[in-house]
């Protein structure tokens, strides 16, 4: 709390040095409800009428221009979760928590705290930066890619905040975390762009305790993360080209970097001598005092190298709006490995050379009342879904219907209605989840603004479907929550 404070003392004496500076922010409190009982739930264990998540949060945003070809931005996010922990087990020997809270900053991708301070957004741009048309931003930044509705296949810079997709808040739905990157944008004409991307750091998406539990589907196994050193050779890249055809915008990208989310690419014994309470966690353990034989599986995780070659494209034909994207991923050659400890280490390749992911959409706005508008999106691969090969399938069990397994298909709409002077709106959303079984989300939700500034959004969220189905699995955890939001 005293470092937040210090910060806003800091940030308002340096305002009057600022030039002109645009303040806005938002104060939220965001709160839901399990609708159902689940007591032996397989993430999440509750009760009727239990409260899921609770958290107040305050954005502070800055904007502004130091000169007519400077200007600047930030954001500071803070979160209050004074129960950021869904639920808790028992593994046999000792108390463990599979569940999964947020983390709300992508530097304690692991953690959750009562109260957290999160530098969500820093950057200076330059415009015309040493020759005309060219404009530079430099510092932690959000660079979109994409023209899909936020279910983005070629949007590679900026890792999904996976640690706040499981509060089921809808304004954290695929969110994506800004990252330090130099970027340069060349302006050819009015309607042509040359981009260019260094990111001065691998990627990573913040993840849930639990993760591997939730990646892999298996309690009571340790786990180690290998990440690559903090070197030039291991920066990322992206370039980017887009311009306007037959009035349709069209972009070319390139994307070299890494998997975003640890990808599972061994399994093996473990024996170690250690403290017998010890639940899931990183084998970083050091034994202390009078320690017993532990022995189980262990799993390896690592973010190996990526290349992606995307296409987009965007437009309207005859008011109906439509947009595409495809990208196809090239990991680089990894070797995965099986030894369950009876004979000898199974070697195989952990993908396929390459694989496509594409989503494809449409909206439209029919005539009925104030107006009906229509959104939906065709996708093949979800951000988490990667194609594995035969090897992997079988040996780590990496399949269809699991989180970070195996790629399906997904049927993503949305209708929404204003009233009352656009102050209500009333939507109606979900999906369907389509591989080896299928499955039907719905989110129905509905929006009032009481003053210009002052919103207040219910909703719900339920599954239904095959339970083998990634989020079939949330058949029995139905949810419904209450968001109150001051823009100011």
């Amino acid at each position: 709390m005293r470092k937040f404070f210090s910060l806003m003392l800091a940030l308002i004496i340096l305002l009057p040095l600022m030039g002109e500076t645009e303040i806005s922010g938002r104060i939220k409190m965001f709160s839901s409800l399990f609708l159902s009982d689940n007591v032996n739930g397989q993430f999440f264990s509750h009760e009727s009428g239990e409260f899921a998540f609770k958290r107040i949060e305050l954005r502070f945003q800055l904007q502004g221009d130091i000169s007519e070809k400077v200007s600047y931005g930030a954001r500071l996010d803070t979160f209050s979760s004074p129960d950021a922990i869904f639920s808790t087990g028992n593994s046999g020997y000792s108390i463990y928590q599979w569940s999964f809270p947020e983390a709300g900053s992508l530097g304690s991708p692991e953690k959750t705290e009562p109260f957290e301070i999160n530098l969500y957004e820093a950057y200076i741009k330059v415009s015309d930066f040493l020759i005309k048309n060219l404009d530079l931003t430099v510092g932690k930044q959000r660079i979109s890619w994409g023209t899909a509705d936020k279910v983005n296949v070629i949007d590679n810079l900026n890792p999904v905040d996976f640690a706040n997709f499981l509060t089921f808040d809808p304004d954290y739905f695929n969110e994506r975390r800004p990252q330090a990157a130099f970027n340069f944008e060349y302006y050819i004409g009015n309607q042509t762009k040359l981009q260019a991307v260094w990111l001065i750091s691998r990627q990573y998406s913040p993840l849930p305790q639990g993760f591997s539990y939730l990646m892999a589907g298996q309690r009571g196994f340790y786990y180690s993360v290998r990440k690559e050193k903090n070197t030039l050779n291991n920066t990322n890249f992206g370039l980017r080209a887009s311009t306007v055809v037959l009035n349709t915008d069209v972009a070319l990208s390139w994307y070299h970097g890494n998997f975003h989310f640890p990808v599972l690419y061994g399994l093996g014994p473990v024996v170690f001598y250690g403290d017998s309470s010890i639940s899931e966690q990183q084998l970083f353990f050091v034994p202390t005092g009078d320690t017993v034989p532990v022995t189980g599986y262990e799993m390896y995780f690592s973010y190996p190298a990526l290349d992606v070659v995307g296409l987009s494209f965007s437009g309207e034909i005859a008011s109906v709006g439509f947009w595409g994207e495809i990208g196809y991923y090239m990991p680089e050659k990894t070797e995965g490995f099986l030894n369950m400890g009876m004979g000898p280490t199974l070697s195989f390749d952990l993908f396929e050379k390459g694989y496509f992911k594409y989503v494809i959409g449409a909206d439209y706005t029919i005539g009925v009342g104030n107006g009906v508008y229509l959104n939906a999106q065709f996708v093949h691969g979800f951000f988490d879904e990667r194609d594995y090969s035969k090897e992997a399938e079988r040996l780590l069990n990496l399949q269809r219907g699991q989180f970070f397994g195996e790629i399906e298909n997904y049927i993503i709409a949305r209708a929404e209605y204003k009233m009352l002077g656009d102050n209500l709106k009333l939507s109606l959303g979900g999906f369907v989840e389509m591989g080896e079984g299928t499955s039907y989300a719905f989110m129905p939700s509905v929006e009032l603004r009481v003053k210009d500034a002052l919103t207040i959004e219910a909703g719900a969220f339920s599954v239904s479907g095959d339970r083998n189905t990634k989020f079939g699995s949330f058949n029995d955890d139905k949810i419904c929550f209450v968001a109150l939001k001051l823009d100011f």
